[in-house]
């Protein structure tokens, strides 16, 4: 199964076994693929983090800061750091907007079922932004089951309850897209006027340059086995 994640500078598409990346360095597109480690899971996350603005760093920096600080000393505690949490949850919501420019990217690749190529860039642009296997489904589920239960739990059973729905929407899918469409629809609805932008050229050549490299690994893989 072929999945796909976007960051502030690039997007990558991976497998159980290789990861293939795309990222924009002062305005060039470079390449990179690894077979997945724990090492390139590392490299993979300061790489995501790093690549956020500074003003998003610092902001992180400062919430696992109080974080910390609230669970060593309650004294200090203003806030209840679950909020935190509830942020992590709706993170998807408030991606810088170049993120949300190589999400759309990532997207169109994935809604585009012709030959996956540069000469392909044109039909990629007009590909559908709209993704049904999007991470934004889960982060539907999360605030389906937050939203039912703040107002009658304790703030850290609200987020227990979001992450028990959150869990459902990732190994129930077949029997919740059935039964319970609304939620997907609300995904569509959040992917198209949130969690994306439509992307320039640089974000979908990106983006389509991951999916090719990742696209040659596997044929290489296949003709070696």
């Amino acid at each position: 199964m072929i999945m796909g994640m976007s960051f502030s500078r690039g997007v990558l598409f991976h497998d159980r076994n290789v990861l293939a990346c795309a990222e924009v360095k002062d305005g060039v597109i470079h390449l990179w693929a690894e077979k997945i480690t724990i090492r390139t899971i590392g490299k993979l996350w300061l790489r995501i983090f790093f690549s956020f603005p500074w003003y998003y760093q610092l902001f992180h920096f400062l919430l696992a800061a109080y974080v910390v600080a609230a669970f060593l000393y309650p004294s200090l505690e203003v806030v209840d750091p679950m909020w935190v949490a509830v942020y992590i949850g709706g993170f998807h919501f408030v991606f810088p907007s170049v993120m949300k420019k190589f999400h759309g990217a990532e997207h169109k690749v994935f809604s585009h079922y012709g030959k996956k190529s540069m000469d392909a860039l044109g039909e990629v642009a007009k590909a559908n932004i709209v993704n049904a296997g999007c991470s934004t489904n889960l982060v539907v589920w999360f605030f389906v089951g937050f939203l039912l239960t703040v107002l009658l739990l304790p703030l850290e059973w609200s987020v227990a309850a979001g992450i028990a729905t959150l869990l459902a929407g990732m190994f129930g899918e077949r029997y919740l897209r059935k039964y319970c469409g609304f939620a997907y629809k609300l995904s569509e609805f959040f992917q198209k006027h949130f969690t994306t932008k439509e992307p320039d050229r640089i974000h979908l050549e990106t983006a389509l340059r991951s999916y090719i490299l990742f696209e040659h690994i596997r044929e290489k893989e296949r003709q070696v086995a």
